[in-house]
């Protein structure tokens, strides 16, 4: 019988992307052992969105003016990031495009997230009749910080021991080459007779909507400008019938 264990594993790569742990008995067990097995999950979950489903906004995450000056109002909604992350908008989010970032996460526990005589600091105010675009983009944050269980001098720090999805609301100067179609065309995928080619994107972002500035501070939203859209069947469906008798 010959064996086949040699060659087998010089086919086999050396990402570490494309590595699962295996656990025997008696094995020493590493937190990079048990990350590991996350990551390639979902590093697997990610390859299958962007590839399989292609990205964009799936549903919702629409852009109102809001009721204040230079704010917007991001409805909720889902949305697949560049690289295949799911970006989840459960609430409605208020938006000041002079911030030109908003982190949108969940914050408390030890140690203070921020000094609380800090507050978020505007840029100037954009001229009138200047184009931006509002744009998402995936993001993960610490959470459920716990007290260090080590000794000595150190026993008093936190140590976060969850990581929390979020995503990062900014505006962009100009529309990313990504959201603008060759062909000129809003609708559809580009169609061609050569074979998918799996290209990396090179920006993390989904534009939203470009918004344009008034002298007041009021914004003119245009929703399909420079959007694109994931293809979801999930409003399909259909009625069961009962089969006819011929």
């Amino acid at each position: 019988m010959t064996d086949t264990t040699d060659s087998a594993t010089s086919l086999k790569g050396t990402s570490r992307a494309f590595e699962r742990p295996r656990y025997f008995p008696r094995q020493l067990i590493t937190p990079d052992d048990m990350n590991l097995a996350q990551d390639y999950v979902r590093n697997r979950m990610r390859r299958h969105n962007r590839l399989l489903h292609g990205w964009g906004v799936v549903c919702g995450a629409i852009v109102h003016p809001g009721k204040d000056p230079w704010t917007v109002v991001i409805s909720p909604g889902f949305v697949l990031g560049p690289y295949g992350d799911e970006i989840s908008i459960d609430h409605p989010v208020t938006f000041d495009v002079r911030l030109r970032c908003k982190p949108v996460q969940e914050s408390g526990g030890c140690p203070p997230s921020a000094d609380p005589w800090c507050n978020d600091v505007a840029d100037p105010a954009p001229t009138e009749g200047q184009a931006l675009f509002v744009a998402v983009r995936y993001a993960e944050f610490p959470a459920r910080p716990v007290r260090s269980s080590g000794c000595g001098c150190g026993g008093d720090e936190c140590e976060y021991s969850r990581w929390r999805d979020g995503y990062e609301i900014c505006v962009l100067d100009e529309c990313p080459p990504s959201h603008v179609r060759a062909d000129g065309q809003g609708e559809g995928g580009s169609r061609s007779n050569k074979p998918p080619v799996c290209e990396c994107p090179t920006d993390p972002w989904v534009v939203l909507a470009r918004v344009a500035a008034g002298r007041d501070g009021s914004l003119t939203v245009e929703t399909c400008a420079c959007r694109r859209h994931v293809v979801s069947h999930a409003g399909e469906w259909w009625a069961c019938q009962e089969a006819q008798d011929g």
